[in-house]
């Protein structure tokens, strides 16, 4: 019989990655709606329809640079105060601020609130992939992650479904009321027992930037998690984002509806991140996954731009298979997770998915910049090759880190 002394481990270990995958359901429910309800919320505040897709990028780019602020401070609270302390700091201020987008009347606040909220969901994620790996054996850490992401996933699913068929005003009212729920979820969660360790040790330099960028090798991989991520965004931001203006681009006379743009998406990426997890598994290899699964997205966006304008039925089954195979930025994640020691895994893991996240500014910024002289089309094209290229490039210098121990710490 298995001894009782490891089921309350377990029991925490499961509680831990239900509250991980709940919240991150809400944060990506919360990052989504903004973009599918882009062009109603920003004409109830008076934009006019000529200027919906600059307003619309300057929106975007603000969430994202909240993102890029909280990524840096949950990760360092993370590592200074504890994983526990940014799964309820980050809900709790992502919560509060998206249920005050409804009540928005004007386009400056909007903006404001979108910064605050791009602040808050900075924090989700990364912490729960940090607590979950250092609560996990070795052996089947990978899948705490997927489990997380791939049930996360179906939050952006949600807020497409929720965001097409409801008002925007109830689209952000419900995000708001599901992570202030969540919060009760989440007091019962136990703090990751190698962070327990290191609290202990005041010689150790905790939630340090320093220890990043001062080493070149550690420089090196930190900013290639980043940049093999940039497909990601690159789908979400630009692809899909400006999905009317890009399928109008390619001469298809019945346009493709964004919020099923983005639910065929979303669903894909549901299972590809459980899936890409279940491979890495199998292979016993996160860069093997991570590159077969970049292959795969390579070739679904050829197709996409050859063949997606032929129907609006195609168009949506190709963003299910984009949806597949950028499955691998869990695993992405998770193996930024296992490269960095304990005393800045909370700052990698929190500070590279949301820089990765951030990367959308310089890519929409880039497609709006191109779009009045190439048309939508051929900028959002341009704009996807220069992502893969950056994107193998950073491959090249990760690490392997499957079964590798995590109780460690950079100096």
């Amino acid at each position: 019989m298995e001894s009782n002394t490891h089921l309350p481990q377990k029991r925490g270990i499961v509680l831990a990655i239900v509250a991980s995958a709940l919240g991150f359901f809400v944060d990506l429910y919360d990052i989504i709606i903004a973009s599918v309800v882009r062009r109603p919320s920003l004409l109830a505040v008076g934009i006019a329809e000529s200027d919906l897709q600059s307003k619309g990028v300057l929106l975007l780019n603000v969430q994202m640079a909240g993102m890029l602020v909280g990524g840096f401070l949950w990760g360092i609270i993370g590592d200074k105060r504890g994983r526990l302390s940014v799964l309820f700091g980050s809900i709790f201020l992502y919560s509060t601020t998206t249920f005050l987008h409804a009540y928005v009347q004007d386009y400056e606040t909007y903006l404001l609130l979108r910064f605050l909220a791009g602040v808050g969901l900075a924090g989700e994620l990364g912490a729960a992939v940090t607590l979950v790996s250092e609560q996990m054996s070795p052996k089947w850490r990978g899948m705490g992650p997927a489990i997380i992401g791939s049930f996360g996933m179906l939050g952006a699913v949600a807020g497409a479904y929720i965001g097409g068929h409801y008002s925007w005003q109830f689209t952000y009212q419900l995000g708001g009321a599901m992570g202030i729920v969540l919060l009760l979820l989440r007091l019962g969660v136990l703090e990751s027992g190698l962070y327990q360790q290191l609290k202990g040790q005041k010689q150790v330099k905790q939630g340090d930037l320093w220890l990043l960028l001062k080493n070149r090798r550690n420089a090196i991989r930190y900013f290639s998690i980043i940049l093999m991520g940039f497909p990601v965004w690159y789908v979400n931001g630009v692809v899909m984002t400006f999905t009317p203006e890009i399928a109008a681009a390619m001469g298809m006379k019945t346009l493709p509806a964004v919020s099923t743009v983005f639910s065929m998406f979303f669903f894909g990426f549901t299972m590809g991140d459980f899936s890409c997890g279940l491979l890495s598994q199998f292979l016993k290899s996160r860069k093997k996954a991570i590159l077969i699964y970049a292959c795969a997205f390579t070739l679904f966006l050829i197709l996409y731009f050859l063949f997606a304008r032929q129907s609006v039925t195609l168009y949506y089954v190709l963003f299910l298979f984009l949806g597949i195979s950028v499955g691998y930025s869990i695993v992405l994640i998770t193996n930024g997770a296992e490269m960095f020691g304990t005393n800045v895994r909370a700052l990698v893991t929190t500070s590279s998915l949301n820089l990765l996240r951030a990367s959308v500014i310089p890519q929409a910024t880039l497609f709006n910049v191109l779009t009045p002289s190439l048309g939508a089309a051929k900028s959002a094209m341009l704009v996807g090759v220069l992502s893969l290229a950056i994107a193998f490039w950073a491959y090249t210098n990760l690490e392997e880190t499957f079964n590798k121990d995590m109780n460690f710490v950079e100096e």
